[in-house]
């Protein structure tokens, strides 16, 4: 189990049986298995725990970070749900300590789509991450579920509420980028995406969450009921490229992934953007 180290600095005219004092504070461990990080150096998905992946490889031919990547090729006329899982904290399957309401968690990752992808004009919004927040069960209760909106191709957060019999309940108001020039996911370049969640206290409207690509922040939300009157916490991590229309063709990669209830220690924008075309 990782633990939080507090790191308590000296005061001046601080005696040493303060310093002792602080010091004997109770260190607060992290949520089981985070903090996580996987760039998938190790050229395979051990990192990971199962999924639909009969068309997501760990290749060498792209990468934000070190050697390697993931990617997705869709092509014409065949659905795709392929997607990986990590799943961490008081999940079913793992029974640890649970994410901590206070601190909420950050997910950071670099996403890419090819030059000449094209999102299915059938849908209306293309998945890339999801958290889940799963019960005792191993079944999803709540969702929040970055994607790409086909229309006009800008980040977009949804939140999705299921039932316990795994039937879908609603969607709760979506979250378009409120901060700022809304950005589009850019064909042939690398974006590093950020994403910070904050379950709202159980009854209460005051989760928070926030979104920045490119180290701005371009989405901020306060008084959110996410988990609403439930004690679920965010326990799964998804890397999905759910698109059954088959009509979705390119190639989608994702690398250099971080989740852990501290901020990540660098937010460094991974490659500088590639220009498409001249306008």
């Amino acid at each position: 189990m990782h633990m939080r180290v507090n790191r308590l600095p000296w005061l001046p005219g601080m005696s040493l049986v303060a310093c002792a004092m602080l010091l004997a504070q109770p260190v607060l461990a992290d949520a089981t298995r985070l903090p996580f990080r996987s760039s998938f150096e190790n050229g395979t998905f051990n990192e990971w725990h199962g999924g639909l992946d009969a068309r997501m490889l760990v290749t060498q031919d792209d990468a934000s970070d070190g050697r390697y990547s993931v990617r997705a090729n869709m092509q014409s006329g065949i659905g795709n749900d392929n997607y990986k899982e990590f799943r961490f904290g008081d999940h079913a399957t793992v029974r640890g300590t649970a994410v901590n309401v206070n601190d909420g968690i950050w997910l950071t990752f670099d996403s890419k789509f090819d030059t000449g992808f094209r999102f299915s004009p059938r849908a209306r919004f293309h998945k890339i991450a999801i958290l889940n927040l799963e019960d005792e069960n191993s079944r999803r209760r709540y969702q929040v579920v970055l994607n790409v909106r086909t229309a006009d191709g800008q980040y977009f957060i949804e939140h999705l509420k299921w039932n316990a019999d795994r039937s879908f309940n609603r969607a709760l108001p979506g979250m378009d980028q409120n901060v700022g020039t809304p950005v589009r996911a850019g064909l042939g370049r690398w974006d590093r995406v950020r994403l910070f969640i904050k379950p709202n206290e159980r009854g209460r409207s005051d989760g928070v969450i926030r979104l920045w690509v490119n180290d701005e922040l371009k989405a901020q939300y306060t008084s959110i009921p996410l988990r609403e009157d439930t004690n679920y916490m965010p326990n799964k991590l998804i890397m999905s490229n759910y698109a059954p229309e088959g009509d979705t063709v390119g190639t989608q990669r994702w690398d250099n992934f971080y989740l852990g209830e501290q901020p990540p220690a660098t937010a460094v924008r991974p490659n500088a953007p590639v220009l498409d075309r001249v306008q």
